[in-house]
């Protein structure tokens, strides 16, 4: 099959013919059709993040099932899934309790240590595997498998209610997905960027206020919108000190930060503000929440939610052949688009 194949950091992809993955009885093949270009990806290719080489990267793909094993229930070749990247163990117990994106028994990811989806077939275990709707695409499950499966969780792990504010930094990808499924809650959405035409999109798929933080302090302005209070609840979706700090500092007492961009580095964080006022430090019982991929769960309320037409999925996406895998890349830096494809 063809692939390609990650040699070595600040290199370009070099797209190969190699050996189709030879599946057990316990395994599935699938043919991959759509796999997104995560930002991960990037920050490996250009050595920012660390992975053992060579290695096919990719692991938000969806696909079509080639080849079932013999022992394998329950899928049919020509079913069309997409594919969670985690293998979990089913068994640990965070598996048992329905938790299972926090694994204690991971047998491996895709793309990251062991082969991945930049390539024409994928084997995976059937746990893996996500039946798609006939009327949700191929190129939709990927965005499913990836950013869209990700801000499901952060909105469901916040617990929103109806009538509830929101704020959302960062409207690329996983910030419009954040911002749609947040509407669907019930929530006042409150976006924050420094581009104005993701500040459009924003609006178009619901925000219900926007924030230039080129422009004015997004903090003041969220603190203004809400009656002085705060946001109920914060997503930042970047993966950056600054944004991550301003989230926090955005939500009233009691209310809920939710780093969805897996922020790397040291926050200057204070959960008991002086207030001079009262000339005495009152604690304001923020809670500040991590988030990592999505559940089972997760991905049967999500799918359902998708085959009703309730996300919009067309979010200006742009595709690369696998032959042109490394023009993908350089789609992905420019930021051109909100999302990027590799169409094998």
């Amino acid at each position: 099959m063809k692939a390609a194949v990650f040699y070595e950091p600040k290199k370009p992809l070099k797209v190969e013919e190699v050996e189709t993955p030879k599946i057990t009885s316990k395994e599935v093949l699938v043919r991959i059709k759509a796999c997104g270009i995560c930002g991960g990806d990037v920050q490996r290719v250009d050595g920012l993040m660390k992975v053992k080489t060579p290695i096919i990267l990719g692991h938000e793909p969806a696909g079509i099932i080639d080849e079932v094993g013999s022992e394998v229930k329950g899928f049919s070749v020509g079913e069309r899934v997409f594919i969670k990247s985690v293998m979990t163990c089913g068994g640990c117990y965070y598996c048992r309790i329905g938790r299972d994106n926090l694994c204690d028994e991971v047998a491996g990811i895709l793309g990251i240590t062991q082969n991945g989806c930049y390539a024409e077939y994928v084997k995976v275990f059937p746990s893996q595997l996500y039946k798609l709707p006939e009327n949700v695409s191929l190129e939709a499950g990927a965005i499913i498998s990836g950013p869209c499966g990700t801000a499901f969780h952060a909105v469901t792990m916040a617990k929103v209610s109806v009538g509830n504010s929101a704020v959302v930094y960062g409207t690329g990808c996983v910030g419009t997905l954040t911002i749609q499924i947040l509407k669907l809650s019930g929530v006042k959405v409150i976006a924050v960027d420094v581009e104005s035409k993701k500040l459009e999109m924003a609006r178009k798929l619901g925000a219900d206020e926007v924030i230039n933080a080129r422009e004015e302090d997004p903090v003041k302005k969220v603190k203004e919108l809400t009656d002085g209070m705060g946001a109920d609840v914060a997503f930042e979706v970047i993966g950056n000190v600054k944004t991550i700090e301003q989230a926090i500092n955005s939500v009233r007492k009691g209310g809920t930060a939710v780093d969805v961009g897996s922020v790397i580095g040291s926050i200057n964080l204070n959960m008991t503000p002086f207030n001079p006022a009262e000339g005495i430090n009152i604690s304001n019982e923020r809670i500040l929440m991590s988030v990592s991929d999505f559940t089972r769960s997760d991905a049967t309320k999500l799918l359902s939610i998708a085959r009703q037409g309730k996300i919009n999925f067309d979010l200006g996406t742009a595709k690369a052949a696998l032959d042109e895998v490394n023009k993908g890349f350089e789609i992905k830096r420019s930021g051109k688009h909100l999302r990027v494809l590799i169409v094998p």
